[in-house]
This record gives C-alpha cells, structure tokens and sequence, in this order.
C-alpha cells in the first residue's frame, strides 16, 4: 500500500514578514498552507491564510465531534423501554413520598 504524501511544510525565516509582507502572505493564500517563521532557525510562529484557518477548524470540529460520538456509542448504556423507566421512577418517587404519573402519549 503506497504511503500518503504529506506536503513539505513552508518554512521561512521570521525577517520575511519586514522584508517579504506581500511574498509571505501570497505564499499563505496560493498554497493554503500554514506558513513556519522560524527566529534564530527554530520554529517560533505560524502564519495561515484565514480560509485555510476556518477550513482546518471545521474540519477538527468535525472531527471531534465524530469521536465523541464514537466513545458514547462505545459506552452508551443499554436502551431502557418506557415500561422500565416508568417502573424505576415510580421507585424512586415513592422514596420522596409522592406518586408517579407520567405523560400519556397523544
């Protein structure tokens, strides 16, 4: 199975944005990739264009919300039948000394 190429992440020293604004900011929107400053050769900031920004958020938002859910059918209690719950909140309502008269469907 042939491995998925990841894109070489741009890397550019952090003097670019006083000397290149406009070439660094290009370079962000045409690859809508994130854009690594690098100050004394050690990573320090990222710049992104906001598309890409928004993109990457979504997809994350996405993404956690389907791991969420992921974990909760994982570990989502068995369904109880209305018979049941019934059943158990007329227990525990007897333990508060009041009765238990649930809604009837329409």
């Amino acid at each position: 199975m042939p491995a998925i190429a990841a894109p070489l992440p741009v890397i550019r020293p952090i003097t670019d944005l006083r000397t290149q604004l406009n070439d660094v900011c290009t370079q962000a929107t045409e690859t809508q990739e994130p854009v690594v400053l690098t100050k004394n050769g050690v990573a320090s900031y990222v710049l992104m264009d906001s598309g890409a920004y928004e993109s990457a958020e979504r997809r994350n938002r996405v993404y956690l919300a389907l791991r969420e859910a992921e974990i909760e059918e994982r570990y989502r209690p068995e369904a109880v039948s209305a018979k049941e719950s019934d059943a158990k909140m007329r227990e525990i309502f007897a333990l508060w000394g009041i009765e238990y008269a649930p809604e009837k469907a329409h």
